[in-house]
């Protein structure tokens, strides 16, 4: 059972209260001889002592008026977090040129894919010759506006092909810089104080398609005897 488990030698989740350490099987609790309290924000420190066996994780309470437990960091042994402090200098140089390197390497993937979008956009949306530098323009911006890492936006989902993520992608540029849907919206007053009539907003969205497609037409090569290429 729990309640007979030395502390010491279990990890448990403990809170800081006016009384003390508590836990809610063991009830209040004294820091075990030979420990001492290591606050969060050093994820390298915290993840060896983890690894190094025993330790409790020290959190804030709910407040009254609910919301989450705020995590305030480990109560150890305090060789184990001297050995860790430890290792951390001995190893910052060789972590800092880790951290550079994948750095570098993430930005080597998303240059990658930019351009791997840029041309899907491109070919997705096949304008005639003499349009070709608008639709270069058109597929930087889509590229760049849809694919802004923590964005949610389309081009960083992984459902979704390349080539759907491009149509998506290019069809939100041009509706948002080839269209009057935003004058539209700010006359509206849509989006100003959060109350936005359904009816309105479909005859805008509606509205603006109609202009990306029409957009789309006007620059598109066409097969003789008229229609878009596809």
């Amino acid at each position: 059972m729990v309640a007979q488990e030395d502390p010491a030698s279990a990890n448990l989740d403990v809170y800081d209260t006016k009384a003390g350490w508590w836990n809610p099987d063991l009830g209040d609790l004294v820091v075990p001889a030979g420990w001492e309290f290591l606050a969060s924000g050093d994820a390298f420190v915290t993840r060896r002592v983890k690894a190094a066996g025993v330790y409790w994780s020290a959190w804030k309470p709910k407040n009254r008026r609910g919301g989450h437990r705020r995590r305030l960091g480990l109560l150890a042994p305090t060789a184990e977090i001297d050995a860790a402090h430890k290792a951390a200098v001995e190893s910052a140089d060789q972590r800092a040129a880790a951290r550079e390197a994948s750095a570098r390497h993430r930005e080597r993937v998303e240059a990658g894919y930019q351009v791997e979008l840029h041309d899907a956009v491109v070919r997705w949306l096949d304008f005639a010759s003499e349009h070709h530098d608008l639709a270069s323009r058109v597929a930087d911006g889509a590229a760049a506006q849809a694919t802004v890492v923590g964005s949610g936006r389309v081009g960083r989902t992984k459902t979704l092909s390349v080539d759907e993520r491009a149509e998506l992608a290019a069809r939100a540029y041009i509706r948002h810089h080839h269209t009057g849907y935003h004058d539209r919206l700010d006359s509206a007053g849509i989006g100003l104080d959060g109350d936005v009539d359904r009816d309105d907003y479909r005859r805008i969205k509606r509205a603006a398609h109609d202009e990306v497609e029409a957009f789309l037409d006007a620059h598109r090569r066409h097969q003789p005897g008229g229609g878009a290429a596809i």
